[in-house]
């Protein structure tokens, strides 16, 4: 942790104020290109999905924060279903998911929530130029970064870095910031690098992700996918 409400996460950093440094594919499938807009809103609209999606579920049941898998369906819908990464350290997780759903995460990546009333300023280009920069700062830093799908090593992931849209962050009752409830949405975006899979073929398989900063934060995440029929 660093700052004063501050966290690292690879699949996740935080900074608080509220940072935080978190068709049918075969075996082994790629993830989509990082300029790809398969469901609408291409990677930079996912990233800020993921992120309101990740701080709107009550820490008790947060997939951030589970162990196992246990809440990874918490807050999921439609054809894009949503995985996280840890606030630092390992974690395996068994999920089943519907056929033809398609599944985005950060490998390793950083998040700012915007929070005036903890001290950040108000949100303005400037403020946004400027969290950007911190982000990048340390999204530059990122090492040991992989990401295997059912056993087969995904390559070239530098290209699959984004940096993206502002998205608009609610901050529940029992939030991972343990910080009071606020209705107000809060400004938010993350920086890092993410993975979108087209839907995987009903079965099982294996997702793996792991990575860090120089700051010493790392992660190693896995996912056993469980695909259904509907």
């Amino acid at each position: 942790m660093r700052g004063k409400c501050s966290w690292m996460a690879l699949f996740a950093a935080f900074v608080l104020p509220l940072a935080v440094m978190t068709g049918v594919a075969h075996a082994g499938a790629k993830p989509q290109p990082a300029n790809a807009n398969q469901y609408g809103k291409g990677y930079a609209g996912l990233t800020a999905e993921w992120l309101e999606w990740t701080v709107a579920v009550p820490g008790s049941t947060n997939p951030l924060l589970d162990s196992d898998g246990t809440f990874a369906a918490e807050g999921q819908s439609g054809k894009v279903w949503f995985l996280t990464g840890t606030l630092g350290g390992s974690a395996t997780r068994a999920v089943t998911i519907p056929v033809g759903t398609a599944l985005f995460f950060p490998i390793v990546n950083y998040f700012w929530v915007n929070t005036p009333e903890y001290g950040d300023p108000p949100w303005s280009p400037e403020q946004e130029a400027s969290v950007r920069e911190l982000m990048a700062a340390t999204v530059d830093t990122a090492q040991n970064v992989s990401l295997e799908v059912d056993g087969r090593p995904v390559q070239n992931l530098d290209r699959l870095r984004v940096s993206g849209a502002v998205g608009a962050c609610t901050l529940p009752d029992d939030n991972i910031f343990g910080i009071p409830f606020d209705p107000v949405p809060h400004d938010c975006v993350a920086d890092g690098y993410w993975a979108l899979l087209s839907p995987l073929s009903v079965g099982t398989h294996t997702i793996h992700f792991a990575g860090g900063f120089a700051s010493g934060f790392s992660l190693d995440v896995t996912y056993h996918i469980t695909v259904t029929p509907r």
